[in-house]
Formats: structure tokens, C-alpha cells, sequence
């Protein structure tokens, strides 16, 4: 048989909980009322005083940048306008047949001509093995090993071909 339930008393207590609800929003509604509110200056547009640049500008721009492109062909090198700036292949183009001697000695009058410049702009076709890659990037960074190690151009930026 069954023992019938019996009933339990259970009060419960919510002064504690309503003195603390009391408390609380008067602070909180306070400080809302001293909060600094900050705006941001929403300003027109803004017109250039200078006319832009011409073809000359751009071309004398393109000149100073140091870059390296790696094509099916070869590289280009941009930032030596007075060199030939396309390094051919030794045949079809592989790991070993890039010519990054050329390529260092590109780089070396490259450094010879902008001595502060520390940047060189690499752009990769998107096929171009990673080994190709990480060579062109040792061959740009410096020049000489061990002691008489040289730096060129030790900060690379990657950047993406332009469709053309």
C-alpha cells in the first residue's frame, strides 16, 4: 500500500530580489543619464587640389617600383628601366630552368639604382609552383651567403596578375 503524500510548506521569499531590482536600476538609469554619447564627424567628400597624375607621372611611378612578375615566358623585372626587363626561360619553363642568376643581377642593379628601397612587389601567375615561388623570393631577399651576405630587398609583397 501507498503512503499518502503529505504536504510540504515552501515559501518563498523575493525581498531580497526586489530590494536588489530596486537598487539597481536607479544606478543603472544614472549612469545612462552621465554616459558620453560620441559622433563621428560625417564630413562631404573630399576634391582633390592637385590634377591627377599623366601618363609620364604613372610612368615615372611604375619605374621606381621594384617588381618581379613570373610568367610561362620567363620574368619581368620592373623598377630597372634601363635594362632589357624580360628574363627568359633556359627552354620550357621549370624549376631548374628559370634563370635566377639573371634574375640576382637584375635585383642588383635594381638595388644599385633606389639604395632605400626595402620592397619588391612579386606577382605570380596563378599556375607557378610553390618551389618557383619561394626560390624567386630568396633570389630578390639578398645576395651572397654567410658573412658576406647582402640584403636586396628583404620585404616581399605578394600580389595577384591583373586580368588581361
Amino acid at each position: 500500500m501507498r503512503r499518502p503524500r503529505l504536504p510540504v510548506g515552501f515559501e518563498l521569499d523575493l525581498i531580497p530580489v526586489m530590494s536588489l531590482i530596486v537598487h539597481i536600476v536607479p544606478m543603472l538609469l544614472l549612469g545612462i543619464r552621465f554616459s558620453t554619447v560620441s559622433a563621428l564627424p560625417a564630413g562631404g567628400p573630399v576634391l582633390p587640389v592637385e590634377p591627377a597624375p599623366g601618363p609620364t607621372e604613372f610612368q615615372e611611378q611604375e619605374d621606381k617600383v621594384v617588381s618581379v612578375r613570373i610568367t610561362s615566358q620567363g620574368f619581368v623585372v620592373g623598377g630597372t628601366p634601363d635594362a632589357d626587363p624580360r628574363i627568359p626561360c633556359r627552354g620550357d619553363c621549370a624549376l631548374e630552368t628559370y634563370d635566377y642568376a639573371a634574375l640576382s643581377q637584375a635585383m642588383i642593379a635594381a638595388k644599385a639604382r633606389q639604395p632605400t628601397e626595402r620592397r619588391v612587389v612579386i606577382v605570380p601567375e596563378p599556375w607557378v609552383p610553390f618551389e618557383v615561388l619561394v626560390r624567386v623570393l630568396d633570389h630578390t631577399r639578398a645576395i651572397g651567403s654567410g658573412s658576406d651576405q647582402r640584403d636586396l630587398f628583404p620585404v616581399p609583397l605578394l600580389a595577384t596578375p591583373t586580368p588581361s
